[in-house]
């Protein structure tokens, strides 16, 4: 070991002559160094380039974190941008939606208890404390939980939007079929004879409840389906004579009695203003008429209240039942 570093120390003091010879008439130039010296100078440059790229190294860090926290405030202000953006257009799709209820007429329990109008509400103390960190870009000190908040009112008013809009569609759908089955014509020509209610009976002369109206005309005059329907009855029915029973769904139903001639048959499809048979005198009658009756439910109605091509308009006595 002595000889080794012997050796080592007498090598270190051998020196090292750098001879510069210029391409003119110049004199030559060395430089001489210890061997020791060019060692040392050999250490010290690793040692400053260790240490510049270790200080480079941690100002390398700081920027990338500097510009991952600027990146995830952008992405953010962004996301909570979106959130507020939804907001405002569920919003706007909520008082759309109730401007349509309003329109429709529409009615939910939930509204018969409590009132839509009352004037009553605003943001709470956690709104206002996000709404101030919105405004002041301060959004990356929002909690995740409070994010995680605002997406779940968002996505409980879309869920709410979304069953209402389903609601709104199954009620115009409904509304459809119930213009659809309402009866909504006069059913032939002539003029009423016996209206709708209490009367004489013409026959028997007892006082009881006439359950249709009564339309003379002359013998063989078209009567005709007052809305598309499916033929229930044709054929002969005690009282009635010749009897045609249209079914138009949605409960309606309407009779066509005292005919001459039924020109259809059981549970074939008829049209609104289809010929279905001829005015007559068959069954209990005095004359030449139709007896035409509506029932609604399997309760009579008042005919003439449906004549009107703007009846099913006015009548507001059906109304959709929801079950919520």
């Amino acid at each position: 070991m002595k000889k080794f570093l012997y050796k080592l120390r007498k090598s270190l003091k051998n020196n090292l002559t750098i001879v510069l010879v210029p391409h003119t008439t110049s004199r030559t130039k060395k430089v001489t160094f210890s061997l020791s010296f060019i060692l040392f100078m050999v250490m010290l440059w690793s040692g400053v380039t260790i240490w510049a790229g270790y200080l480079a190294g941690q100002h390398i860090d700081y920027w990338r974190i500097q510009l991952d926290r600027e990146l995830i405030q952008l992405k953010l202000m962004f996301f909570a941008d979106q959130i507020k953006k939804s907001q405002e257009l569920l919003e706007d799709v909520r008082q759309k939606d109730e401007q349509l209820r309003a329109l429709l007429d529409m009615k939910t329990k939930k509204a018969i208890i409590v009132s839509a109008n009352d004037g009553k509400g605003g943001p709470n103390p956690k709104d206002k404390e996000y709404l101030d960190k919105y405004l002041n870009k301060k959004i990356d000190e929002v909690p995740v939980s409070e994010l995680k908040s605002q997406i779940t009112g968002l996505r409980e008013k879309a869920n709410e939007i979304i069953t209402s809009a389903d609601e709104i569609n199954k009620y115009v759908v409904y509304q459809k079929l119930l213009y659809t089955a309402m009866p909504n014509m006069f059913p032939t020509t002539g003029n009423i004879t016996s209206m709708f209610g209490f009367r004489i009976h013409p026959i028997t002369g007892k006082y009881d409840f006439h359950t249709g109206i009564d339309i003379a005309d002359s013998k063989n005059t078209q009567v005709r389906a007052t809305a598309r329907g499916t033929v229930k009855f044709c054929g002969w029915m005690s009282g009635y004579g010749r009897l045609i029973i249209v079914d138009h769904g949605m409960g309606y139903e309407t009779y066509y009695a005292h005919l001459n001639k039924i020109l259809v048959k059981p549970d074939q499809n008829v049209l609104r203003g289809e010929c279905v048979g001829f005015m007559g005198e068959t069954g209990t009658s005095t004359g030449i008429h139709l007896h035409y009756e509506i029932n609604i439910n399997g309760k009579a109605a008042n005919p003439t209240r449906y004549f009107d091509k703007e009846s099913f308009f006015n009548i507001k006595e059906r109304k959709y039942v929801w079950n919520r």
